[in-house]
């Protein structure tokens, strides 16, 4: 892949914490990394209401990062509090990833939220 289609993107991992019985979501900062992030759109991203769907980027990535499944994608920084997780939540989730031949690909949805 060529440099100048890279885009630095920060990834955090998720980590469930019990309080009080009840179970939250937190974002860990993990890594800064640049991949290459497209948003193919065709027949089969339409929506059951025929509407296109541009809620979904792939992120493709000739090397096998630590870049996993349910891992959150954000293209800023998000500010880190205190306790050491993010304030706000990441703008992507990782939901797939598939290799194939050399190039793996990561489905990301936009993340809305527990």
């Amino acid at each position: 892949m060529k440099l100048k289609n890279l885009l630095l993107i920060y990834v955090y991992e998720v980590e469930p914490i019990k309080e009080y019985g009840e179970t939250t979501l937190k974002w860990k900062y993990k890594d800064e990394m640049k991949l290459n992030i497209q948003q193919d759109i065709g027949e089969l991203d339409v929506n059951s209401a025929g509407v296109i769907d541009f809620d979904k980027i792939k992120v493709r990535m000739d090397y096998d990062y630590n870049l996993n499944k349910s891992d959150g994608i954000s293209f800023e920084k998000l500010e880190i509090g205190e306790d050491g997780y993010a304030i706000k939540a990441p703008e992507y989730k990782v939901v797939s990833k598939t290799k194939v031949g050399k190039t793996i690909t990561c489905q990301c949805e936009i993340y809305h939220g527990e």
